[in-house]
Order: structure tokens, then sequence, then C-alpha cells
């Protein structure tokens, strides 16, 4: 699991980047990650701009938290272990439409909560609920697509992590 230092870390570290260091950055994540990006642009190719924007930058942040909290270099995600991110993203989804009127929230929260990567997740969803740079913001259902993408990503990431616990 991501510790909630390694997510700070990550956020200050980017915060204090400039302009020229951040495509540099982008650069190295679209190099380290080419599936992830693929799938990204793959899956918000029809959806507005800053929709696909905000999943690469969310989606680098997560790659970035992950480096931190691992201190080292991770394995390219292969397309089958996105698909299959994807899958229980899906499911974990459909488990949750289950859930209606007001008893969603608290059922969402409660799940998050117990997932292994709750502090990766509530840093995305503190960030969906942010209003863009231009100041405009995200509609439910674009926050929804962003997050449904980046909690994929999480997910693919996610035997990366558990490796991480195995192996001294």
């Amino acid at each position: 699991m991501v510790n909630v230092d390694s997510v700070e870390k990550a956020c200050s570290e980017v915060g204090e980047y400039s302009d020229e260091k951040m495509v540099d950055e982008f650069d190295r994540f679209f190099r380290a990650q080419p599936a992830v990006c693929d799938f990204i642009v793959e899956l918000t190719h029809e959806s507005d701009m800053k929709v696909q924007e905000l999943s690469l930058f969310l989606a680098y942040m997560v790659f970035k938290t992950i480096e931190t909290d691992t201190a080292g270099a991770l394995t390219a995600v292969t397309p089958e272990r996105l698909e299959a991110g994807y899958h229980e993203t899906e499911s974990w989804m459909e488990r949750l439409s289950t859930a209606e009127g007001q008893q969603l929230q608290p059922t969402v929260l409660a799940d998050l909560q117990k997932d292994e990567e709750r502090h990766l997740l509530q840093y995305v969803l503190s960030e969906l609920n942010e209003p863009m740079e231009d100041g405009t913001a995200l509609n439910d259902e674009e926050k929804g697509e962003v997050f449904f993408v980046v909690k994929t990503v999480i997910e693919s990431f996610k035997d990366q992590l558990k490796r991480r616990i195995i192996e001294p």
C-alpha cells in the first residue's frame, strides 16, 4: 500500500517543477509506461480535452507516487494488466451501483476506505473536486470518467506494489 507520506512527497515535488521539467517528466512517463498512456488516450479520445489531460496528469501522479513509495523504477504495465485492471474497476463500479439514493455516498466512502490504495484514491478524488487551471470545473459525468480511468491505472499497478511487499 502506498502511504500518505509518499502521496504528499510526490505532490510537493511535482508542485515545484518548472514547465520544462514537467514536459521532461511527461516524456519520461510516456517512455516508461507506453501502454498506460495509450490506454488513457484510447479510452478518452472522444471526451473533452480536459478529461484526457486530467486523466493523463493523474495517471502520471499515480506513477510518480508509486515510484516515490517504492524508491525505484517500475516495470512497464502491460496491456493485459490494464485490461485486467479495467475489468476489476468495472466490477467495483457494478458492486457500487447496487447502492441507491442516500446510501450511495456512504457506500462509496466505506468501500474506498477498505481499498488497499485508499491514499491514492483519496488524492484522486480531492483533485477531481478542485477547479481546473482555467477556473472551470468538471461536471459529474466527466469526474466519473476520469475517476474510472485513473482507478483502472491504480489497479494495473497493484501487482507491482504487492510484489514489493513479498520481495526483500
